[in-house]
């Protein structure tokens, strides 16, 4: 009972911290979580794969992910790669009476807003040594009223950014020529 009671605190005392930084509907939150154990002028090609990630949600989220880390000069190869990206799905209820309630399987006897955080943990992991080299998260506030759906058109750009945000500590392999 008190451990149910302190999560539901911080889980307040985060929603009022991501609530308080949220100035758009479709803005995500980034958190930068391990950074710069590796040797990041080694790496050139990736391989990606997702976990618990929705099926909804999987093809437009690799794909975004996928935009923001090119950009750092990194290539996609699922086949042969020198680092193997890991985005890691998950959401937490804020409200404790609906701990059980999957928010994107909506049974029509519900007829409650559904609040949680919805958060992809990036995890990069160095193949030759096992070892995790980045990682970083993106999240977002949900309140989802019953007949709600994703707005993947509105989502796409947002998406973009917070990768692009979180990735900003990642170093480039692109020269910069500012």
């Amino acid at each position: 009972m008190f451990f149910r009671k302190a999560l539901t605190i911080i889980f307040i005392g985060m929603t009022a911290t991501l609530a308080g930084c949220v100035q758009n509907a479709m803005q995500i939150g980034t958190n930068l979580t391990l950074c710069c154990p590796g040797t990041y002028s080694e790496y050139s090609e990736y391989g990606l794969s997702t976990e618990n990630m929705p099926l909804f949600l999987r093809d437009y989220v690799t794909a975004e992910f996928d935009t923001a880390f090119q950009e750092k000069g990194m290539q996609r190869n699922d086949q042969m790669n020198d680092l193997r990206v890991i985005l890691r799905y998950n959401h937490i209820n804020l409200n404790s009476q609906q701990q059980d309630v999957d928010p994107f399987v909506r049974v029509e006897s519900i007829s409650v807003q559904l609040d949680y955080i919805a958060r992809i943990e990036i995890e990069m992991i160095e193949p030759a040594t096992n070892n995790a080299v980045w990682g970083g998260t993106i999240s977002r506030i949900h309140q989802v009223s019953p007949g709600e759906y994703m707005h993947e058109d509105r989502a796409r750009p947002a998406f973009t950014q917070a990768f692009r945000s979180v990735l900003a500590s990642y170093p480039s392999l692109i020269a910069d020529d500012s």
